[in-house]
């Protein structure tokens, strides 16, 4: 088993797998803990890097070229090709499993460190420092709890089953034994764990954003965590935990009464212009605000998701990915009057504006062309993520957790709970179909505040209509925000989906052309590395 020494000092370094990440030198740990955090303020410091470890950059990539939303672009010269990452290769010794594993967990193995050196520093604090360490506690514990829900996320085969086997419980300090091998826990015992360290939080009075907004945990962060997880356990329990957990996010409590500045503001949806500034680099933490990565000029390889794939189409050229063509033709009806007609047409819902770039070249009889004149004369360049950040051109801030994700999951409560149709009003989400008549309402890039969506889906008849109409409203709301792998995921089967479907003219030549709800790589593999390293773990069916 390796055994890699960590510096908490050098949090910022990214990691590759999860036994480099908890498999730590115990000789000597308090005392360089004790050296790098002195005071409170260390400790802040100290947390803000473990930010920098999340691998979002990562979901969004692999998300974006492994499922439906990204076609083969015109200076395409093998890219997601020939790494298969287009083609729907997935492997234990693929990429993207070992970035997102090693990268949570090397954030747990420091927030674990970090909690060590509170609790250490609680002993002999004074009482003004004790109310700023419990704080920090508190933000460690949220932390930690996101991270074992992302992994929870992507590497359990199935959310459902209490006693299936999930991912590894990382609460602890590595001792110097070469021979402790940590096995995998159940669902059961994983969501245990993420709910006592929610649990944790709200014990020592809460976590706020130290006025530093949007891009650092708080109270909605920790109740967007709660609904997430729970939309995906699937059970009576499950749902009215989520349910309790949005009513809390519109109604958020007061967090520390004797700090006027500790606050949280109730979260709300933007209208479709104003959903476009929460893609640029200006800071911005209203409406939809709930928690993204904040990047920065100084920031050292980290790009956008897949910025390198469309990055080039800001400036007239070509890029080697475009959007898919299955998801243009979902946000091409948004706006039926519209419908097929090229870009520059004027479009009314803020959606297609803000996922379709200027420069796209839309060619309404696409379907007709041969090969090379459909990579030729059909350009659908990506909106998103202008990466406009000073000096980075490729970078952008990530969103994680956004109102309207929160509202959807609501609406998978109300399709579970057979709440599919009824009453329609603005602010009314007592069913399926009012909350996504509220969702598109707001959308209306012309009346945003008419109260009234610029189309509106039809067929809420039956349950699995009502998730598929979901599975389809967070298509194209959050197409390119690494959600729609977990999407297909956990609704794609109650949805009756035929999963990831791509336009015809998209894989003509991979053959890779769709890919079924039930199958396995709906699950990451546990990666090549962890498998090596610790002969105790069990790797993930059909790997």
């Amino acid at each position: 088993m390796k055994k890699i020494f960590f510096s908490v000092a050098l949090a910022a370094t990214m990691l590759t797998a999860c036994s480099d990440a908890y498999e730590i030198e115990q000789p000597g740990i308090v005392t360089e803990e004790a050296a790098v955090f002195r005071t409170p303020a260390d400790i802040g410091k100290g947390i803000r890097t473990i930010y920098g470890l999340f691998p979002r950059e990562t979901e969004i990539s692999f998300t974006s070229f492994f499922t439906d939303e990204l076609g083969i672009g015109k200076n395409n010269s093998g890219q997601g090709v020939n790494d298969g990452s287009y083609t729907f290769l997935l492997q234990a010794g693929t990429g993207a499993p070992q970035a997102i594993w090693g990268g949570y967990y090397g954030s747990v193995n420091r927030l674990n460190r970090i909690e060590h050196r509170i609790l250490e520093m609680l002993e002999t604090a004074s009482n003004a420092d004790k109310r700023l360490l419990n704080r920090h506690l508190a933000h460690v514990y949220g932390l930690r709890a996101f991270c074992h829900y992302k992994l929870f996320s992507f590497f359990t085969p199935d959310y459902t089953n209490p006693d299936g086997l999930s991912v590894i419980k990382f609460h602890f300090l590595q001792t110097d034994d070469y021979n402790n091998f940590v096995e995998r826990s159940t669902v059961k015992e994983i969501v245990e764990f993420i709910e006592s360290d929610i649990q944790k939080v709200r014990n020592l009075g809460g976590v706020d954003d130290q006025g530093l907004g949007s891009g650092y945990a708080s109270m909605p962060f920790i109740e967007s965590i709660v609904i997430k997880l729970n939309a995906m356990l699937q059970t009576d329990q499950s749902y009215a935990k989520l349910e309790d957990a949005f009513n809390r996010l519109m109604n958020p409590p007061a967090i520390d009464p004797n700090d006027p500045d500790a606050i949280s503001i109730p979260p709300k949806y933007l209208d479709g212009a104003e959903l476009e500034t929460i893609f640029t680099a200006t800071p911005f933490d209203g409406g939809e605000a709930i928690f993204k990565l904040n990047r920065t000029s100084t920031d050292g390889g980290t790009t956008s998701g897949i910025g390198l794939s469309w990055h080039s189409a800001r400036f007239g050229e070509g890029a080697y990915m475009e959007m898919g063509r299955s998801l243009y033709n979902e946000l091409d009806k948004l706006d039926p009057s519209q419908q097929g007609a090229v870009y520059d047409s004027i479009r009314k819902d803020g959606r297609y504006r803000l996922t379709v770039h200027g420069n796209s070249k839309v060619a309404p009889n696409y379907a007709s062309m041969g090969a090379e004149e459909y990579r030729d004369e059909d350009l659908l360049f990506i909106g998103k993520y202008p990466g406009d950040i000073p000096n980075r051109p490729l970078m952008a801030n990530l969103w994680e957790f956004r109102f309207t994700d929160m509202l959807l999951a609501l609406a998978e409560k109300r399709a579970h709970e057979g709440n599919l149709t009824g009453n329609v009003a603005v602010d009314d989400y007592s069913n399926v179909e009012s909350i996504i008549f509220n969702i598109r309402a707001s959308r209306n890039f012309e009346d945003p505040y008419g109260g009234i969506p610029v189309t509106m889906p039809t067929d809420f008849s039956s349950k699995q209509a009502a998730f598929a109409r979901i599975l389809e409203e967070r298509r194209v709301e959050f197409a390119f925000e690494g959600h729609r792998y977990l999407d297909m995921k956990r609704l794609g089967t109650r949805a009756g989906s035929p999963g990831f479907v791509r336009d015809p003219q998209d894989c003509l030549s991979t053959g890779a052309c769709s890919l079924d709800p039930t199958s396995h790589r709906l699950t990451m593999p546990i990666p090549r590395s962890e498998m090596i390293a610790n002969p105790r773990m069990v790797q993930n069916p059909g790997y």
